[in-house]
């Protein structure tokens, strides 16, 4: 597609950084895939979204990002936050999903600054640096509904249909035991754990752990335009 093809289009649904995540996918439907590289099927348009997005004002409906925003610089992802508050009109919304870094499992490569399972992380994201930059951006109204604050998980229903988020424990397989070659090896994985630790393990140790429900959680928050 090109930009003009998307203007024509009402209501305007935008997935940043969406891949292949658009229509007709299921969970996506309508969905357009604003990608540097947009897939061959589908409705996608090539763009980086470091860019300004040539649409005009108060013409997009939603605006989707999951897996997104941890790989811009915080200045960038502050000016991407302004951009969607331009492109959606009044009573639009947009849902974020990104890693959070509070996760248990995950929260010493935030403390290091840096993650070697994904160097092109730029950003860790977590409650604490989202809240901060939302709050500096034109969106007056949100809600999260997934985070970790204080080493407790805050989880709040999500109703999917407005967006999808794959990374939660609602949805990704990794957060639940499928065959019952999975579940013998987590049992026997998280039974080594426990005894190299001399049993002393906490609920929340077990948590985080794969197979169990909170071993994938994102951050997910909507923003409104008002």
């Amino acid at each position: 597609m090109k930009w003009s093809d998307v203007q024509k289009k009402d209501p305007i649904y935008l997935n940043l950084g969406g891949g292949i995540n658009c229509h007709p996918k299921i969970e996506y439907e309508n969905y357009i895939s604003v990608d540097i590289n947009p897939p061959y099927e589908g409705l996608s348009v090539k763009h980086d979204v470091r860019e300004p997005i040539p649409l005009v004002e108060n013409s997009v409906t939603r605006i989707l990002s999951e897996d997104l925003m941890e790989h811009l610089k915080i200045a960038e992802i502050k000016t991407l936050l302004r951009e969607c508050f331009r492109l959606l009109k009044p009573r639009g919304a947009m849902r974020i999903g990104v890693p959070d870094y509070n996760n248990p499992k995950d929260h010493l490569y935030f403390k290091k600054g840096r993650d070697p399972r994904h160097h092109d992380h730029i950003t860790l994201t977590n409650y604490e640096l989202m809240k901060n930059i939302i709050e500096k951006s034109p969106f007056l109204r949100y809600e999260f509904y997934h985070y970790w604050d204080k080493g407790e998980f805050i989880y709040k229903k999500i109703d999917y249909s407005f967006g999808m988020i794959k990374r939660t424990p609602d949805n990704d397989p990794r957060c639940r035991l499928g065959s019952f070659k999975q579940k013998a090896e987590v049992i026997l994985a998280d039974f080594l754990f426990k005894l190299t630790r001399g049993f002393r393990v906490s609920e929340e140790e077990m948590s985080v752990r794969r197979g169990h429900r909170l071993y994938v959680t994102s951050l997910v928050v909507d923003l409104f335009k008002d």
